[in-house]
């Protein structure tokens, strides 16, 4: 009789799990997957971003078609990740330096993924050496910025009576 019991909780036991995950797949409520428009947890935000900095070419100039060697190429432009490394966002030309006194002020606005929370961005110079090998220099990076996520828009609100 003890025997019968037990399989007969057993019995019980795995309708009573059936039923809950059958009854819970098919109920919208139940582990439901966030709205297309949501960004998941752990997803990247597309931004506008906006990056100033100083470049000097008194010891190297900017490359063109006559000068292609020893000279500065461009820029990469991204941010840095929660574990050290670049991620790189956007390339540039030396062409977005202006200016007639040295350091030249730079800027590049483009848009781009960034992660929600403190974010520092980094520019790191491209160049081509004496011999016309590309190189890059090692990054220069901004204080970290708080990237939030977005905020919701054209909200409404209708009572009825």
């Amino acid at each position: 009789m003890r025997a019968s019991y037990k399989l007969y909780t057993v019995f019980v036991l795995a309708c009573i799990v059936c039923m809950l995950v059958l009854f819970g797949l098919g109920f919208s409520g139940c582990a439901a997957a966030p709205p297309a428009h949501v960004t998941p947890p752990g997803q990247l935000v597309d931004h506008t971003i906006t990056l100033h900095w100083n470049q000097s070419f008194v010891n190297n100039p900017g490359c063109s078609a006559s000068v292609t060697t020893s000279c500065i190429s461009g820029f990469n432009e991204g941010y840095i990740d929660t574990t050290g490394k670049q991620q790189q966002l956007h390339t540039d030309t030396s062409a977005v330096c202006t200016g007639t006194t040295q350091p030249e002020a730079c800027s590049s606005v483009f848009t781009g993924l960034l992660p929600i929370g403190l974010v520092p961005a980094y520019v790191a110079t491209t160049y081509f050496d004496q011999t016309g090998a590309a190189g890059v220099t090692a990054a220069a990076t901004s204080p970290p910025m708080q990237v939030g996520a977005d905020v919701a828009t054209n909200v409404t609100f209708t009572i009825a009576p």
